[in-house]
């Protein structure tokens, strides 16, 4: 870790971080931390995984549910630890993922920055870097996408950058196979740790000098203080908010004093400032060499369409969701099919509790999860794929207008959209979500979108206890109910939550471009790897309590304490129309939707696979009301247990998972009683 200089000084006008050292990064005696930063969409992690391959390190920021990667790199001696920080657009924090970037840049953890542009859009990429100046710390500029600003007609000279910019410049095409990467780990091991003395200032305001040199005089305003400074100028809030806590009690009324005496005048000269060193920089090293209609603007002009795009947005998502799943299910269901299956004999070969418990728990775990896992890893891919073309952020721009009025932005759409096949995933995607507030609306949200499992129950029951067209009306009316209260609980929420973040959807549509299947392939196996950690255990620890209550205590379902708790509450059953064994039924449906009516063939004492034989059971033994209610509380009913142990994980505590889900039992009940109570004109 870098010691972070505190001296400042005046030299002919200008206020400059005197060099601390004059080595060179490579020369530092221990594992050197390089930061990769970027705006979204600049390549920034297809980088970060060519340099880094599969010596990569999975987590969570401390406290965060977003992801941290790492990655380690030896070159020429020197091992470098590389951490690919959240996609932010510059260090005014506006979201979880910018707030994680900024805090980590200014801990002093990084010895130095790899800043990824997009050439493609330099003068927007290049602001980030512009804010980075002050952070008193070297950066290389890895120039990215060179081949797709060529296609869009502009010509980027890396040597003129680098002489306006004052920092060693790597162009690079991140799709291409290891070009130029070897420059970029050559050009860190060369890296002036002094870098950040030696750039012009000609990007700091003059209010911004004067006022980190009247900070110097106090101890307790975080470092850098030119950084410090600027955003004190700027109003910047977050900053304020840190202040607040964090300063003493005289450096307070300062700051307090300085604050006041701040002029929308001193604001914008440090905007303007910043402005003109961006246009400086663009106009000594970007030409223009062709101007026409690029291939984005045609392709945009069918996309986001008002109309045709919705359209397409509305047949892509769920398409692609649908052939994650049935892919997934031809890879992972049979492995799931096979551990099924496999239950009958291992209790044949091997009698008693233990082979029970590893037939009915632990073999059909595994294959719950190594199914999980492979319709995750096919959503991801598809939706990777959907990313990296760029068509991705276009879905959340034309569905932003609709979601902004429940609370959430446009980024909410791809999860939303995923959780009408698979809430399990769709609550793993919400991380794409940009605010805690809003992913937290989103997750409340999702568990109560019918997934596959809950809608083929629906379709199930309705088709073979009622007429066709009655059917459909039931299966339409119950998915309708689902969706509103979906959004009633959003604008719920919406309305009774503070607001935290007031910015809306703040985004860009990336230029389109051939996707990278290296990248995507790195992309999903670090989703599949975390979550394989967080949620495989859960879900095994879950399964074998499942089997202890229908286990315990003499062996069997019809004696178990599941069956007892059947029983206790076959009064709630008997006011919604039907009995104790529809109750242990959807108690059950907990481990997955579709066991429910392998549950009533148990119960019903029939063979589980003569799908009619459970059909004329179940007439036998229910009203057409009951079945109603019974379709309405099972579609409404708690999501599956993967759904649970995932939304925990995301939401990071028993306690707000366990009111989330009371909250939706109970309107699931009311919900039967309704349908129950006041259909019965209809049959």
């Amino acid at each position: 870790m870098l010691v972070q200089p505190d001296t400042i000084q005046s030299a002919t006008g200008n206020l400059e971080l005197l060099p601390q050292t004059d080595n060179l990064l490579s020369s530092l005696s221990r594992p050197v931390t390089i930061a990769f930063a970027g705006q979204p969409n600049t390549g920034k992690s297809t980088i970060f995984n060519k340099l880094t391959g599969l010596k990569q390190r999975v987590g969570n920021w401390p406290g965060k549910t977003v992801d941290k990667k790492e990655g380690t790199v030896d070159h020429k001696g020197c091992t470098y630890n590389f951490v690919d920080l959240p996609g932010t657009y510059g260090l005014t924090a506006n979201s979880l993922e910018e707030e994680i970037t900024r805090d980590y840049l200014l801990s002093g953890e990084a010895d130095a920055i790899v800043a990824v542009v997009n050439a493609a859009s330099l003068e927007r990429s290049i602001y980030l870097v512009a804010e980075m100046l002050t952070l008193n710390l070297p950066i290389i500029i890895a120039l990215n996408m060179m081949d797709v600003a060529e296609q869009e007609g502009y010509a980027v000279s890396a040597k003129a950058l680098s002489k306006a910019t004052g920092m060693p410049v790597i162009p690079l095409i991140g799709t291409s196979q290891e070009q130029n990467m070897n420059d970029l780990l050559t050009s860190l091991h060369t890296l002036d740790l002094g870098q950040a003395a030696l750039r012009t200032p000609a990007i700091i305001s003059e209010e911004v000098q004067k006022l980190a040199l009247k900070l110097t005089e106090h101890s307790s305003f975080p470092k850098p203080l030119l950084w410090t400074a600027g955003k004190i100028i700027e109003q910047d809030k977050s900053l304020h908010n840190r202040l607040q806590h964090e300063l003493t009690s005289v450096d307070l009324a300062t700051y307090n004093k300085l604050k006041k005496g701040i002029t929308p005048k001193e604001t914008n000269a440090v905007y303007l400032a910043r402005q003109q060193w961006i246009e400086h920089v663009c106009d000594e090293s970007v030409n223009i060499i062709k101007d026409h209609a690029s291939p984005t603007d045609k392709w945009d002009k069918l996309f986001l369409h008002p109309v045709w795009g919705r359209i397409i947005a509305f047949l892509v998502i769920p398409a692609g969701c649908l052939l994650g799943v049935i892919l997934g299910m031809c890879t992972g269901g049979l492995a799931l099919m096979t551990a099924l299956s496999a239950g009958p004999q291992i209790k044949a070969m091997w009698p008693g509790m233990a082979g029970n418990l590893v037939a009915t728990a632990l073999i059909p775990a595994t294959g719950w999860v190594l199914a999980l896992l492979s319709i995750i890893g096919f959503i991801y891919a598809i939706f990777h794929f959907l990313e990296d073309t760029g068509y991705l952020a276009r879905v959340a721009y034309l569905m932003d207008p609709m979601l902004s009025r429940l609370g959430v932005d446009g980024k909410a759409a791809i999860p939303l959209l995923m959780g009408m096949l698979c809430n399990t995933v769709a609550i793993a995607g919400s991380r794409v979500i940009a605010t805690r507030r809003q992913r937290f609306i989103s997750l409340c949200m999702l568990p109560f979108l019918p997934c596959s499992g809950q809608t083929g129950v629906a379709f199930l029951f309705a088709f073979a206890l009622f007429p066709p067209a009655t059917a459909i009306k039931i299966i339409l009316s119950v998915t309708a109910v689902n969706i509103i209260l979906a959004c009633s609980i959003a604008k719920l929420l919406h309305k009774r939550l503070p607001t935290t973040h007031t910015s809306g959807l703040i985004m860009e549509l990336p230029l389109y471009h051939k996707p990278n299947f290296k990248t995507i392939f790195s992309g999903v196996r670090t989703r599949l790897e975390l979550f394989a950690r967080s949620t495989a255990g859960f879900i095994y620890a879950a399964m074998i309590i499942v089997w202890a209550v229908s286990y315990f205590p003499e062996g069997n379902l019809q004696h178990s304490y599941l069956f007892q708790l059947g029983k206790f509450l076959e009064p709630v059953g008997a006011v919604l129309g039907f009995d104790w064994r529809f109750v242990v039924a959807l108690l059950s449906s907990f481990v997955a939707k579709e066991t429910t009516a392998g549950t009533l063939a148990v119960l019903f004492s029939v063979d589980a696979g003569n799908q009619q034989a459970v059909i004329e059971a179940v007439r036998q033994a229910i009203t057409s009301q009951g079945a109603l209610a019974f379709i309405v509380l099972s579609n409404l009913y708690l999501p599956c247990l993967a759904t649970i142990v995932a939304l925990k994980t995301e939401l990071g505590s028993w306690a707000t998972t366990a009111k989330l889900l009371v909250c939706m039992l109970t309107i699931a009940i009311l919900a039967a009683y309704i349908a129950y109570t006041s259909t019965a004109f209809l049959f």
